[in-house]
């Protein structure tokens, strides 16, 4: 049987919102484990949420000991500096999170479920509905005005080498809440950046990435 688990990206500006998720979740989900990954100054604030099936983590766990995270904003956003990469968006450290996840949880997970911290359960999770024959759901829609979709594309080419073109593999979109990350497949597509990396280091080559998705290529609807 397929064990999964949720994991949530989290901030002090949404803490109100993640604790009524968790609240929702010891109602509607409370027999799967979840994790919550957030800013390392934020994590005190966090701690109530160590409880049961909750379990909070700094953001520091995955990232590289050398990326410092800038105290205030520049154009808008919150930037991580370091000297082998570009100033990185707190966005893109986000995605890096989300796939580094299983470096922190270990194993045991066949899969995570991302859920927004602004998300919250209305009734009984049925994770029949999620899997399906071993194999995992996943939303995916044909691909339409998706703000910055060719740049994700063209990210995800670039750091995959992929001999295709865009037209291939960018006609559909897989935006949604929950996204499922499959252990397996996320190592595979981990490994396959780092290789074709430079500095042979997936969260490198990411970091170094000013836009990019975590794009599941040629993925059908389940998996």
């Amino acid at each position: 049987m397929c064990k999964i688990a949720i994991v949530t990206q989290s901030y002090k500006n949404d803490f109100n919102e993640c604790k009524l998720l968790c609240e929702s979740i010891d109602r509607f989900a409370s027999e799967i484990d979840h994790f919550i990954f957030v800013n390392d100054e934020d994590a005190q604030l966090f701690g109530c949420m160590n409880y049961k099936r909750h379990k909070v983590f700094k953001k520091s766990t995955v990232l590289p000991w050398y990326l410092v995270r800038v105290p205030f904003k520049m154009l808008g956003h919150h930037f991580y500096i370091s000297p082998l990469t570009i100033p990185v968006r707190e966005w893109i450290i986000q995605q890096i999170c989300k796939l580094g996840v299983f470096e922190v949880i270990g194993n045991e997970y066949d899969a995570v479920f991302n859920i927004d911290s602004e998300t919250v359960l209305m009734r009984p999770l049925d994770k029949a509905k999620w899997i399906r024959d071993g194999k995992f759901i996943m939303f995916r829609t044909l691909n339409v005005d998706e703000p910055s979709h060719d740049d994700y594309c063209k990210a995800a080419k670039k750091l995959l080498s992929l001999p295709v073109p865009i037209s291939e593999f960018g006609k559909y979109n897989y935006m949604n809440t929950p996204v499922c990350f499959v252990r397996e497949n996320t190592a595979n597509l981990l490994e396959a950046i780092r290789v074709k990396s430079k500095l042979k280091n997936w969260k490198l080559a990411l970091c170094n990435t000013y836009r990019f998705l975590s794009l599941h290529e040629q993925q059908p609807l389940f998996y």
